[in-house]
């Protein structure tokens, strides 16, 4: 029976069977990172209803869409663009989250997204250590990147995309340094990604890298061997294809050349203009980037030529365009602590933190796991008035439905922080309000028509709002506009907090 005892003293933790304390002791800056990471989820659930704002809105009336009436391909719920034809590339993450909605609320969509966007951030930092990073490194790095990844918190469709990015940099990050056909599974990650967020044109472009990079690689070979082409090509060229793999077909093409080539959408919305125009986020930015760039130049052989490649083509395309930044900060969260190094002896060892710090590091877990519980709980309890009402008002949903049920004719213009609102919380209002967030439903000069009416420019600003008797403005947003519709002969003011503004137009002068 003495055979079959557990190890004593020394030899009981050598053979694994330490005490929690001891485990914690022996990876003291991975527990910090842990915590780290539950802080993050904790804020996130804190903040939640900050974090609802017009996409969130736009996500859960799209999947709402879906949900009832099928796959949409012609536009049915603003009137500017009724008709038209829409390519909902986002389906399926729309419908994800209208889902959840169903299932529990706008609460368990927010604890969904929160566990979507710490869970990409967690697979970023555990795909670091994986790939040989010092815990040091890796906590450095994620202070540097969590500004540049924050950034993105509000509740959308983006963050399905998130886990699928950081699975997809993980697998080529090693590829690149062991090949293996463990790569081939970016494709069927793609086809996935591909019908639920447009970023996967980001996705693909990093796996035709990793496809042009393995060629390089292989130089040599693919003149002796035609065997030597086939994993190369299949990721070069299998990467596009696998963006066409949805249910709108090549038809999808139209959505990509709208949101990546039309100057009037990339003008007038903010995440798509350069990453100058927010200099806080511009500051962080490039701080993160010089360091990265010093990192590797200085220490070459820590990371591979596609690692180098993929992290020049994401910063590029973070200066080029706002949206960007979010994966750049989740890959470099990746590769910048591999880069940077800074392991110590003790770490190599597998003892960072000294013996003794072990009850400290537990209770540090153990109460930040207590407090993500506490935060989902919360979450799921609380009213959905008080993540829903944040920014939107109960008296504008009601006197917009008084009036368009009183006057069927009526059609309603309003600011797009309200838009998807008002459509979620009255599906009557589809294909009687003006415009929403979809920008890339609008003709140039249709866009080019609501900035002029939102910022009275031009002898002709009033035209945008030709047919339309009830507007929905915000005096903080559109102070000139609220001003001179207030002033217009015949309006009437239905609703006045002070911001928000709801006024109803003459007929002669709506035309």
């Amino acid at each position: 029976m003495s055979s079959l005892a557990f190890p004593r003293g020394s030899a009981r933790r050598r053979a694994g069977f330490g005490s929690l304390p001891d485990v914690f002791s022996r990876s003291g800056v991975d527990v910090l990172l842990a915590v780290a990471l539950m802080a993050l989820a904790v804020a996130l659930l804190a903040f939640l209803p900050t974090a609802f704002n017009v996409d969130s809105w736009l996500a859960l009336v799209a999947g709402r869409e879906v949900w009832q009436s099928g796959l949409p391909h012609h536009e049915v719920l603003i009137s500017m663009s009724h008709g038209a034809t829409w390519i909902d590339q986002q389906w399926l993450s729309q419908l994800a989250m209208y889902a959840l909605y169903r299932l529990g609320g706008l609460g368990l969509v927010g604890v969904a997204n929160t566990v979507l966007f710490a869970g990409a951030v967690a697979g970023a930092v555990v795909g670091a250590r994986k790939l040989g990073a010092p815990a040091r490194a890796v906590l450095l790095s994620f202070l540097l990147c969590a500004g540049l990844i924050v950034y993105s918190h509000e509740v959308r469709t983006q963050e399905f995309a998130m886990p699928l990015f950081v699975a997809v940099a993980y697998l080529l990050a090693s590829d690149s340094r062991a090949p293996s056909r463990r790569v081939y599974w970016c494709l069927p990650i793609l086809v996935l990604w591909g019908n639920l967020h447009g970023s996967v044109t980001l996705g693909a472009l990093l796996v035709a890298l990793r496809g042009a990079t393995m060629a390089w690689e292989r130089r040599k070979l693919l003149l002796t061997s035609a065997r030597q082409w086939r994993r190369p090509l299949t990721l070069a060229l299998g990467a596009p294809l696998c963006v066409l793999a949805t249910p709108y077909g090549v038809s999808i093409l139209t959505y990509y050349r709208t949101m990546f080539f039309d100057g009037s959408v990339m003008k007038n919305v903010t995440e798509w203009q350069p990453i100058t125009s927010v200099t806080v986020l511009a500051v962080v930015f490039f701080v993160t980037a010089a360091i990265a760039v010093w990192a590797i130049a200085r220490h070459r052989s820590r990371t591979t030529l596609w690692e180098q490649l993929a992290l020049l083509v994401l910063a590029a395309g973070s200066v080029d365009v706002i949206r960007n930044l979010l994966f750049f900060g989740l890959f470099a969260l990746m590769i910048l602590p591999v880069a940077l190094g800074m392991g110590t002896r003790a770490e190599s060892n597998g003892q960072s933190a000294i013996r003794g710090r072990g009850a400290i590091n537990a209770l540090l877990a153990g109460t930040a796991l207590a407090a993500v519980l506490v935060g989902v709980f919360v979450t799921m309890v609380r009213p959905a008035s008080t993540i829903e009402l944040h920014y939107q008002r109960t008296p504008i949903l009601r006197i917009v439905e008084n009036a368009t049920r009183a006057d069927p004719s009526l059609k309603v213009l309003t600011d797009v922080r309200f838009a998807d609102w008002l459509l979620w919380r009255d599906q009557a209002l589809s294909g009687r309000i003006a415009n929403d967030a979809r920008w890339e439903l609008l003709t140039p000069a249709q866009i080019n028509g609501l900035q002029d009416l939102f910022g009275v420019s031009g002898t002709n600003w009033k035209q945008g709002a030709h047919g339309y008797r009830l507007l929905v403005l915000d005096k903080k947003y559109e102070p000139a506009a609220a001003q001179a519709f207030m002033a217009e002969p015949g309006s009437r003011v239905l609703y006045d907090d002070g911001e928000r503004l709801v006024i109803l137009r003459s007929a002669r002068e709506a035309g």
